[in-house]
């Protein structure tokens, strides 16, 4: 049984009753917000814990802590490569952390179960409210992006294994600008590829740093916090709308308007 909390299941009816509760339909709702696209993290959509339970599996003794540290080093690399200048393809990254984080941990992988971690990135399962509520978003006249710092071939390959590549109109990888986020050279990619002005692009974040990158940028922020972190203390706006599931992004959609 995950160690995790179960996801509430928030659907397009939930984006209806927010809307009826503003006194109006989604339509009309949408008509008198200024959030005209959806920009998405990946892991808002992608659910990263079959990643997990795969490490736990392949190494039942340490398998968390090797996740643990994995997912840590992950991050950390993509700031080191970024501020260094030093940037490589997020897939070179999740190798490099996992390399780190075997050997600090004890871990010894075989090159098979390497390669099966590294791969399981290219067909990641979607949390179990997102296909409802991204055909609700689509439904109420919101446009669709992915910003990430994922490759856009291992964005894809995800999109069309979970078979949702139609709803999104823009798939932007931080390999454009060669920058991770939360570099605002990265956030930038929004506003250049749907000729949007910030304000008129809601983000949704997993992370809680991301989260605070994207609202730093400017974007009205929706903290998708799948898995209850805390938030990040630097002084950055707080997200307009947070919470566990996609529901909170129709929630920034209604407040907005």
């Amino acid at each position: 049984m995950s160690q995790y909390p179960p996801i509430a299941a928030t659907t397009r009816r939930g984006f209806m009753a927010m809307a009826a509760a503003a006194g109006a339909a989604p339509g009309r709702a949408l008509a008198a917000s200024p959030i005209r696209a959806v920009a998405f993290d990946a892991f808002p959509i992608l659910d990263p814990r079959a990643v997990f339970a795969l490490a736990r599996q392949l190494a039942p003794k340490r398998g968390e802590a090797l996740r643990e540290l994995w997912f840590q080093k992950l991050f950390a690399y993509t700031w080191l490569h970024t501020t260094a200048g030093r940037y490589v393809g997020f897939a070179e990254v999740i190798a490099e952390s996992l390399d780190y984080a075997a050997a600090a941990t004890g871990v010894a992988l075989t090159r098979a179960q390497r390669d099966q971690l590294i791969g399981a990135f290219w067909s990641l399962p979607v949390w179990p409210d997102v296909k409802e509520e991204l055909a609700g978003l689509r439904a109420a006249g919101l446009r669709l992006a992915f910003l990430s710092n994922m490759s856009e071939p291992m964005l894809r390959a995800n999109l069309r294994h979970n078979g949702i590549e139609p709803l999104f109109e823009a798939v932007l990888s931080t390999d454009r600008v060669r920058a991770f986020k939360p570099a605002p050279a990265a956030y930038a990619l929004g506003p250049q590829a749907l000729s949007l002005r910030k304000p008129e692009i809601a983000f949704a974040a997993f992370a809680a740093w991301d989260a605070a990158g994207a609202s730093w940028f400017g974007y009205p922020t929706a903290w998708v916090n799948r898995l209850g972190q805390p938030p990040e203390t630097v002084g950055a706006p707080p997200a307009v709308a947070a919470g566990r599931d996609l529901g909170v992004v129709a929630d920034l959609v209604r407040r907005a308007a």
